[in-house]
């Protein structure tokens, strides 16, 4: 049942972007009859990507392969960053950030090409794809997400390769590295996960509370809906009664006439 689930929620990414919410809805609702509530929490639970994500998730399963391919250099791309930080040969690490950004160039393309049957790509979600394929290189859980094809949000990519200026990009092979920075300061690792956990309660009830006021604007709709068939079965019931009052009158007046 998993393993099923999993599919079904790939297939919800996998739909047009103005069938996610319905589909997803949909989906909750079933598992909630079937007795699955925890499968009917989650998947209300998904958000709806918005269309750089959606467009980026397109790609993963148009481009499997160019999608691999650029995680693959994610990892080359580190590796020669910490052999090039440690004093080593720093080429290797040049080429493959020019690999990148032509590889990344290659993708936000087809990207945007898969964005031209939903209405065309903007200046800024291109640039938010592009931001996004990059950042899948530095940041693991990025990868993976662009991987499965089910990122919700564009992500901003590192300002600078791990966090770390590369000033023995100016060198050559071998060539020591610069000096290091003393060290910050590491925050507190048990104050992050109390905040962590606080954001993440709060995130939960935020999401809540949207989903709480979608279903009150779709009963809305709904009973709106329904009193507008209503109200034209009412119209057209006073339309055919007032028909039959008229040829009524008309009848008695002729009697009267008599």
């Amino acid at each position: 049942m998993a393993d099923e689930l999993e599919q079904r929620i790939d297939d919800l990414y996998a739909l047009p972007l103005e069938r996610f919410t319905p589909e997803r809805d949909a989906l909750a609702k079933e598992l909630s009859a079937n007795g699955d509530r925890a499968g009917a929490a989650r998947v209300k639970a998904l958000r709806k990507p918005v269309v750089a994500a959606w467009a980026v998730n397109a790609l993963a399963r148009d481009d499997p392969d160019g999608v691999r391919a650029l995680i693959e250099l994610g990892d080359a791309l580190r590796s020669a960053h910490r052999r090039a930080v440690s004093g080593g040969d720093v080429e290797p690490f040049r080429a493959a950030t020019e690999e990148r950004r032509q590889l990344v160039n290659e993708l936000t393309r087809k990207s945007a090409a898969i964005l031209e049957g939903a209405g065309g790509a903007t200046t800024a979600t291109t640039e938010a794809i592009a931001g996004t394929l990059e950042a899948a290189t530095v940041d693991a859980e990025t990868g993976e997400l662009l991987r499965a094809g089910r990122l919700t949000r564009p992500v901003r990519p590192p300002a600078t390769f791990a966090g770390a200026g590369l000033r023995v990009l100016e060198g050559g092979p071998s060539r020591p590295a610069a000096p290091a920075e003393a060290p910050k300061p590491r925050p507190d690792a048990a104050k992050l996960r109390r905040e962590l956990s606080a954001a993440q309660a709060r995130e939960r009830r935020a999401a809540a509370a949207v989903e709480r006021e979608r279903g009150a604007i779709q009963d809305l709709d709904r009973r709106r809906s329904q009193s507008k068939d209503r109200l034209r079965a009412a119209e057209a019931e006073l339309r055919g009664v007032s028909l039959e009052r008229k040829r009524l009158v008309n009848a008695l007046d002729k009697l009267t006439d008599r």
